[in-house]
Order: structure tokens, then sequence, then C-alpha cells
């Protein structure tokens, strides 16, 4: 029987949002387009690919409005600003350059980035591979299974954790990834605008499904809640149950990719070098060549060409 094969699903805009944040310092192609989002995105894809070693990525990205969490919650994300422009011009880039690397990219028209890792992970596992998400969402912590692990972005661009369904459990005291979504619906999330039962916060959260089960046994008990968080819950029994709705992940997501596809390394050291020199990224490009598999000459080689073609000496620009 052939070994199971492993592949890893990038959560593109929850990456670059983290990337962008945590590299603070102006950095910019020759061009004078922006770069850091980028710089730091590719940092992670880096440490991603030489820790875990998949032998397919995909990276999801959200396309248009979140139509189908807005169709339950209408003020969905509406108290969000809009995107930093600096930031905004990045993501056809990384598209571009996640294309060099061969890297398939996957976004549906009113579809989260979410969606799309959860309905590749439970394809994945269904067909027998182990899946590795990699994201800065907690609410993705519902995914986990034996076959499903949430590689999280912890702090940073650098540090790293890996959810495991048990590491769940330990984080969340008690809670489950299947009860993730019932924790959202008591606690909710301030940053996506589900509003959850007032006055109920994490902790709370917890203890209720712990003692009760989950949160449909919690409405059940409701009457047993004493003080104002029984008065709360009684009052926002529809809060709770719509926002554990809207914190639910989907997992059938119209997707038109066959995993069996998704394979890494397949690209074009020649492509690769090309794409990342011309926006300055000398210091990087060695570390991106060597995952092909390529011999420190051909390193070597690669990283001179692109010293040469961005005018300055290896290594100079966009060094890691």
């Amino acid at each position: 029987m052939p070994d199971r094969r492993t592949i890893a699903v990038i959560d593109g805009n929850s990456l670059m949002h983290r990337a962008f944040h945590a590299i603070r310092q102006p950095m910019s192609a020759p061009d004078g387009r922006s770069t850091n989002a980028l710089f730091g995105f590719f940092n992670m894809f880096i440490k991603l690919v030489d820790t875990f070693r998949p032998d397919g990525v995909i990276c999801a990205f959200d396309r248009g409005k979140p139509r189908v969490r807005m169709e339950m919650l209408p003020q969905y994300k509406a108290q969000r600003p809009p995107m930093d422009p600096a930031l905004h011009e990045q993501f056809p880039m990384v598209k571009e350059l996640l294309g060099a690397l061969d890297v398939p990219v996957c976004e549906l028209e009113g579809w989260e980035g979410d969606d799309i890792l959860g309905t590749l992970a439970h394809r994945g596992e269904a067909a027998g591979y182990e899946m590795l998400l990699f994201t800065g969402d907690r609410d993705m912590y519902q995914l986990a299974t034996a076959n499903v692990k949430i590689v999280s972005t912890k702090k940073g661009v650098s540090d790293v954790v890996i959810m495991t369904p048990e590491s769940v459990d330990d984080l969340y005291h008690g809670i489950t990834p299947e009860l993730v979504p019932d924790f959202y619906g008591l606690k909710g999330d301030t940053s996506d605008n589900i509003p959850g039962v007032p006055g109920i916060g994490p902790k709370k959260a917890a203890a209720l499904i712990v003692q009760y089960g989950n949160l449909d046994e919690v409405i059940a008990h409701a009457d047993e809640v004493k003080g104002k968080m029984g008065e709360n819950l009684r009052a926002h029994v529809d809060d709770a149950l719509l926002s554990r709705r809207v914190a639910t992940i989907r997992t059938d997501a119209p997707i038109e990719l066959d995993l069996a596809d998704a394979k890494f390394p397949t690209f074009d050291p020649a492509r690769v070098v090309a794409a990342f020199s011309a926006l300055g990224f000398t210091g990087m490009t060695s570390r991106l060549v060597k995952l092909s598999g390529a011999s420190a000459a051909d390193v070597a080689v690669a990283t001179s060409a692109a010293a040469s073609a961005a005018g300055a000496p290896a290594g100079e620009k966009g060094a890691a």
C-alpha cells in the first residue's frame, strides 16, 4: 500500500493579513508596489514546506462579499474597515507568485476561504489523505480530526502551533472540535460581528457547554442558569442558534479541483527565480529553489542569476 499523501491547504486571506500587520517596515518592489505582506507570506510558505514536507499544496482565497454567511447574518463582518490599499495591491501579486510555484489557487464567488479549506479537508480525509490546514483563524479548529491538523500561526509570522482534537480540547477546557460552533454560538465573535449571547465570554461559554453537553442542551436548561447570564441566555436563544450556524465552516463548497492533481514541488526553478527576483526578493529565491530538490550547485546558479537580474549582489535584496 502506498504511503498516505499529505496535502497542505493555505488560508491565503488569513496569512496575507497576518503577514501585512506583522511586518510593518516599508518594503517595495522596484516599481514601487508594496511587498511586506508578500515577504511575510512566503517566509511562512517556506517554513510550512520545510517543516511538514507536504506533497501537495493548495492556496484558498475569499472572493467577493461573503454572500453565503451574509444571507444568514446581513451584518456579518460589516464593522470591518476597508482593506488597506497597500495590502489590497499585494493580492494579485501573491496569486502570480503562487502561479510561478505551480500552486493551485482556489476561490469561489461569494464563498470564504474558510469554507474552501473545510470542503477540501472533508474531501481529502474521505479520500485517505493527511490534510494540513494553514491558517491564523481559531474558528478553523472545528475541522481538526485524526487526519486533519490545523497549523495555526500563533504569533507574528514565525511561531506556529499544531492543533489536533486533543489540543483543541485542552485549549478550550472541554470543547472538542465538533463543539466549537456551539462555543461560538454562545460567546460570539466580535471580529466577524457574530453576536452570540451578551455577557457570555469564552470561559462562561465553555463552562456551560461542558456542564450540559452542547448548545441545544444549554438552551433546554436555560431556566437553570442563574442571574443576569440566565436572563440574557433566555432572551437571546435565536441569536445563539444563528451564531452557531454562521460560525459553522461549510464542507460543501462547489469546488472544481481534484486533490489528486495537487502535487508539490512541480515548479520550474527558472520561472520562480524570474518572478521573485523581479520583486527584489533575491535573498528568498535560493530558499525557494531549494524546495524543488535542486542541488547546491543549481541553487548557487539560480541565486547568481537572480542577483544579476535584480542588479545587486546575491542575497542583498529581500534577504530573509
